[in-house]
């Protein structure tokens, strides 16, 4: 089938599956297809990747399921746009993506799909996956094991990522003193000295929030929202005076 006939059959699906995605993305790429998506790289939409992420998140978080939906296929549609950039250059296909992600999981889990592995707890299989994944990348140290954690992530979250790698939490007995003696700090330091201050103290705190099973990341959003809400309320109220 040509990309012409493709294209005539893709028109009359009224539901369309995987394949019709690899076949679209294909003919975007393509010498007749989209000129702006012939000319991306994996740099040139990176940021995409980032936003579509991003608003999966957001969805997940508002709990509204239509946007979830759409905002999966957005970050599906990614995939496939960096899959078909390799897949052009004869490295690998979004077939080997999904191959290896299965030979991932089937191996991670071996209490599911190995005879005689059966785990007690969703803990026991949390600890039982950081083993394996220790294993199969060779991260033999701690440090190995945090520089694993991509640093582009917020920094929060990936404060408290390297918090729980590396058992902070539970080696920190005097976090909360800790805390009030990093505030003082913080209110005492020099000018040249409170960005050193206030790095320390987003650390201990993220250390103490893994210490209490709260995220951190996900918290802070939340009092920015309060915060948007409460000036939204005031400006309300001006308008309503005027």
């Amino acid at each position: 089938m040509n990309q012409k006939e493709t294209i005539e059959a893709l028109l009359q699906k009224k539901r369309y599956q995987f394949d019709d995605l690899k076949a679209i993305m294909a003919i975007l790429r393509s010498d007749g297809g989209c000129p702006w998506d012939r000319e991306q790289t994996h740099e040139s939409i990176r940021s995409c990747m980032i936003e579509e992420t991003y608003e999966v998140i957001e969805a997940i978080d508002t709990e509204n399921t239509l946007l979830l939906r759409e905002e999966l296929g957005d970050a599906l549609f990614q995939i496939m746009f960096h899959s078909q950039i390799e897949s052009e250059k004869n490295e690998f296909s979004v077939d080997d993506v999904v191959n290896d992600i299965c030979v991932k999981m089937i191996h991670r889990h071996p209490h599911v799909f190995m005879q005689g592995q059966a785990l007690g707890s969703a803990q026991d299989v949390v600890e039982r996956w950081e083993r394996i994944k220790v294993e199969e990348k060779q991260r033999k140290t701690t440090a190995s094991r945090l520089r694993s954690i991509p640093p582009m992530l917020p920094a929060l979250m990936r404060a408290q990522k390297v918090a729980s790698k590396a058992g902070l939490a539970q080696s920190d007995s005097d976090g909360e003193r800790e805390l009030c003696r990093l505030v003082d700090s913080l209110l005492n330091a020099g000018e040249e000295g409170r960005t050193e201050a206030l790095g320390e103290l987003l650390m201990k705190l993220s250390i103490w929030a893994d210490a209490k099973e709260i995220n951190a990341e996900f918290a802070l959003g939340q009092a920015i929202e309060r915060q948007i809400q409460e000036i939204e309320k005031k400006e309300c109220q001006i308008c309503e005076k005027n």
